[in-house]
């Protein structure tokens, strides 16, 4: 893990913030650091941000992340603009807020498709089975007939 020494914040730290607005799990996965992801690696990040007057954040800055070398101190920064409070008062010192962020690697729903040797075995099995049951079928329809034939065969005459 590692920490970031930050100058102490001058003015109120707001703890329990209301978020007007949040990032989504869109956003969350649009933002996951790259080699991190493609590793399904988890992680932390936490950032401490300004607000201004309207609620938005600005001057955010890392105060951790972990695992170090995976970027998602970067990540939690990008994201900052995802976040508003709701209008703050601020008649008093600025205000800050710190925002722990965790972040697990996105669900793939990737659906694993066979390669092309696989295929087309697959598809001279299924070419096979097609013939074999062509065949039976063939055998099925010609003994049936040849059946009719003989009991026809058997029948007296003039009787149906």
């Amino acid at each position: 893990m590692i920490t970031v020494s930050p100058p102490p914040p001058a003015g109120t730290i707001i703890h329990r913030p209301d978020w007007l607005v949040k990032p989504s799990g869109q956003d969350l996965a649009e933002y996951y650091p790259a080699r991190a992801a493609r590793h399904d690696i988890s992680g932390k990040a936490t950032i401490r941000c300004d607000v201004m007057v309207d609620g938005r954040l600005d001057g955010c800055m890392v105060l951790e992340e972990s695992p170090t070398g995976e970027h998602f101190g970067d990540a939690a920064l990008k994201m900052a603009s995802k976040f508003q409070m709701t209008k703050p008062d601020l008649n008093g010192p600025p205000a800050s807020v710190t925002i722990p962020l965790v972040f697990r690697p996105p669900e793939t729903r990737a659906m694993i498709l066979p390669d092309k040797e696989a295929m087309q075995f697959m598809m001279g099995a299924a070419a096979g089975v097609a013939a074999i049951a062509l065949t039976l079928l063939l055998v099925l329809i010609w003994g049936l007939d040849r059946y009719n034939t003989r009991a026809a065969e058997r029948r007296p005459k003039g009787k149906p």
